[in-house]
């Protein structure tokens, strides 16, 4: 619908959409990789609060009557999006019904997406919250067998979370060792979907506190 405004880009693991505080002018619809939504605090350190997985939000789209964007994206794996200018999108929306509800749509994926995060977050059990976070970062094409990428260190996992890289670390190794997952660097394969479902919803007797 936006065809002849979208800008077609790449990024690769590590680079910058927008950065926190520069002036807002486009969103990103993600079609393939994720992005880390961060904010920075006065001394520069990083706060990831957020992730963005092909069709879950657009990204940037908070800012769309803001001067500046509130926070930071970058590529958490490589990236592609469609960029599409706020003002362009806003006088089509104007014209094009179908066009409207496509954003409501993505706007709804944005909150579905949010709840699931904040569901993780909510957990109180350190393994609890790790094993959601690993199921909600699965691809649905992973959802039966085999591993795959996760574009996370255990630094920004525990930031994401609330917990320390040290008890990242521990919980990890001990789903490792019970079967659960296969963890080797830069991956996760997911062993007993059974095992790790349980310690998500803090029914394993093999919940260990932090």
């Amino acid at each position: 619908m936006l065809d002849d405004s979208v800008q077609r880009v790449s990024y690769r693991h590590g680079e910058i959409l927008f950065m926190q505080g520069q002036p807002s002018c486009c969103l990103f619809a993600v079609t393939d990789g994720m992005v880390k939504i961060c904010t920075h605090n006065a001394d520069g350190r990083e706060q990831v609060v957020g992730l963005s997985s092909p069709h879950s939000l657009l990204v940037g789209l908070q800012s769309i009557n803001d001067d500046r964007y509130a926070y930071s994206a970058i590529a958490a794996s490589n990236v592609k999006a469609c960029k599409i200018n706020h003002r362009t999108l806003l006088e089509q929306v104007r014209h094009k019904g179908d066009l409207a509800m496509r954003l409501i749509q993505a706007m709804n994926a944005q909150l579905a997406h949010s709840r699931a995060l904040m569901e993780v977050l909510g957990h109180k059990c350190a393994a609890a919250k790790i094993a959601s976070f690993i199921l909600l970062m699965t691809p649905k094409a992973k959802k039966a067998n085999g591993g795959f990428a996760l574009p996370f260190s255990r630094l920004e996992i525990a930031s994401l979370l609330g917990l320390s890289e040290e008890t990242v670390c521990r919980m990890m190794a001990t789903m490792k060792r019970e079967g659960a997952i296969h963890a080797p660097r830069g991956r996760i394969e997911i062993r007993d979907w059974g095992r790790l479902h349980a310690i998500a919803d803090g029914k394993s007797s093999a919940q260990l506190h932090p």
